[in-house]
């Protein structure tokens, strides 16, 4: 199967912020605050709160992963891809290199009877957070 973009069809621009984060510890305490302050921003309405409780702690534990690697200030880059349903999160170590990423894919999905949808949030991370030890 061959998906082709459509044409003459303009495509609308990801809303995107980025925000400084101070290393180590101090790195992953304002990270909530950002995280929901933009999507409430960005007009996510009632999926911001959801959003927030599922991406916080996935940023702030890269942050300290990073921050842990490497001394110095940290950046939080989030961009949204509202028609698709995209949300992306990336710890950037100084310089600009990524230090952790993290996608989430959000939605409803449709039940049967006409109600008003089953809420989904599928969340996926660059490096994996690493496992229990043993694994």
């Amino acid at each position: 199967m061959t998906v082709l973009p459509a044409q003459n069809v303009p495509r609308p621009a990801p809303r995107t912020g980025r925000w400084p984060l101070p290393g180590g510890r101090a790195a992953a305490g304002g990270v909530r605050a950002i995280v929901q302050g933009a999507l409430h921003v960005w007009g996510l309405g009632p999926a911001a709160a959801s959003l927030t409780d599922r991406l916080a702690p996935l940023i702030q534990d890269a942050a300290a992963r990073t921050g842990a690697r490497r001394r110095g200030p940290l950046e939080l880059r989030l961009e949204l891809h509202e028609p698709v349903r995209l949300l992306l999160g990336e710890v950037l170590l100084p310089g600009g290199s990524p230090g952790g990423a993290i996608a989430v894919t959000y939605g409803t999905r449709p039940v049967r009877g006409g109600g008003a949808g089953a809420w989904y949030a599928h969340v996926f991370v660059w490096p994996p957070a690493p496992g229990p030890p043993g694994r």
